[in-house]
């Protein structure tokens, strides 16, 4: 896969969905490399900054590097209220389990929660700031593809299995306390590394970078989670 090409959360993909993006890719390859705007522009920097030192760039970019904590974004009392949310809509409702099919995750997205204006609003403020800061592109064109709840439990959904997700970055966040579970983390099989995460800590990482859902063997981890992209630009009438 190229430092330009798109792709599907999850990489998950028909094979009608395949061949409209191999049609785009090909009409791509046959025009010329132009900066169609600002937004494509400072999303080809950033795919192709992992080939150019930090210091001629002015930053450390999140593009193939090491996932970085950008620290506590919800404190052990809102985390509670997001919680009893999840738990209000799930005695009811119960879990959605094939909303991502390459990878399916036991879920709920949070826009089904009486809370979700509070988890989103949280995230755009505390998030993309940080993300222009490590990827050059500006604030006003980052969007979230999907903000979710992963609800890890012994009895359904222990892990999940390698993969990457369909976005410029990801968020994992636990809600939960690690008292409440053995095992779980996620691993990230480049760097070799597993993190086991303070709640309420922010861990973004570029959405490219294989990763798994390390298994619980005892109790229920739950985490939030969300695909973070940008919108507009030549980039997004190819997606379209």
């Amino acid at each position: 896969m190229s430092d330009t090409d798109d792709f599907d959360l999850f990489g998950d993909v028909s094979a009608a969905e395949q061949a409209e993006h191999d049609k785009l890719q090909a009409q791509r390859r046959n025009q010329a490399p132009v900066d169609r705007s600002p937004l494509d522009y400072q999303r080809r920097r950033y795919l192709q900054s992992h080939h150019v030192p930090p210091t001629e760039l002015g930053f450390e970019t999140l593009r193939n590097r090491h996932p970085l904590n950008f620290g506590q974004i919800f404190s052990a009392p809102e985390r509670q209220q997001i919680l009893d949310s999840v738990s209000a809509y799930v005695e009811h409702q119960g879990w959605t389990t094939q909303r991502h099919g390459a990878f399916p995750t036991r879920d709920i997205p949070t826009n089904v929660l009486s809370i979700a204006h509070t988890i989103t609003s949280r995230l755009e403020q505390t998030l993309f700031p940080r993300l222009h800061e490590h990827t050059g592109i500006d604030i006003k064109y980052w969007t979230f593809r999907d903000v979710f709840i992963v609800g890890y439990h012994e009895a359904h959904q222990r892990s999940l299995n390698m993969h990457s997700d369909g976005s410029l970055a990801s968020l994992t966040l636990l809600l939960n306390e690690p008292c409440e579970f053995d095992g779980g983390g996620t691993f990230f099989e480049k760097f070799a590394l597993r993190i086991e995460q303070v709640p309420g800590d922010a861990w973004i990482h570029d959405g490219r970078l294989d990763h798994s859902g390390v298994a619980i063997t005892r109790g229920k981890r739950l985490v939030l989670v969300a695909f973070i992209d940008t919108i507009g630009g030549y980039t997004d009438i190819l997606r379209s």
